[in-house]
């Protein structure tokens, strides 16, 4: 049955909002350039070259998708290998929406436990901050490297948005959720009687 009494609790709607959120802008930015060549972390002019998490589109040639890229000194290649950790939570802050919802709609005994919910999230904010902390080491690494060689590189929209999801996954994995319960927090049936 399901509980929409417990929906409109702040912390549910928080909990369905955040996650809801950062796993589309965590989906977005690991579906950025080559596959959505409007999103991207590093552009440079000349030659133009559009850097995403999974790949590259040169202006002379096809994009190439691939995970772990280099495209000489100025792109370290095992950092690029590292942006793979944004789908990673991406998924999990999917799994985390799914264990919300179904501890909406009280599917299995244990699903109201809020700790599905929030491994989910916690996980998927842990790991969106690995990759965007990667991502920020190796794209100001990257400017840096360009800039010195006379070529002017921009930022792309990709680390903002890759920051709003690391953000969105932390309030939820923070402030939204099923509220934890007493009955959750024991070790003993709360039938059994408890006795040192």
């Amino acid at each position: 049955m399901f509980r929409w009494e417990d929906c409109v609790e702040g912390h549910i709607i928080l909990g369905l909002t955040f996650s809801l959120i950062s796993s589309i802008l965590l989906t977005l930015v690991t579906f950025s350039t080559p596959y959505n060549k409007s999103i991207y972390f590093l552009r440079t002019p000349n030659p133009s070259i559009h850097f995403g998490a999974l790949g590259y589109c040169p202006s002379t040639s096809e994009c190439i998708k691939r995970v772990g890229y280099s495209t000489g000194s100025e792109v370290t290649e095992w950092l690029t290998r590292a942006q793979v950790l944004y789908a990673v939570g991406a998924i999990f802050m999917l799994l985390a929406l799914i264990a919300l919802l179904l501890s909406l709609l009280r599917v299995g005994q244990f699903m109201w436990n809020p700790i599905y919910f929030r491994t989910m999230s916690l996980l998927g904010f842990i790991f969106s901050l690995l990759a965007e902390i990667f991502a920020l080491i190796l794209w100001v690494q990257a400017r840096h490297r360009y800039d010195a060689e006379g070529v002017r590189a921009t930022y792309g929209a990709a680390l903002w948005i890759g920051l709003a999801g690391v953000i969105l996954a932390f309030l939820a994995a923070c402030f939204g959720g099923p509220a934890f319960e007493a009955k959750w927090m024991y070790r003993a049936h709360r039938n059994v009687p408890y006795n040192l």
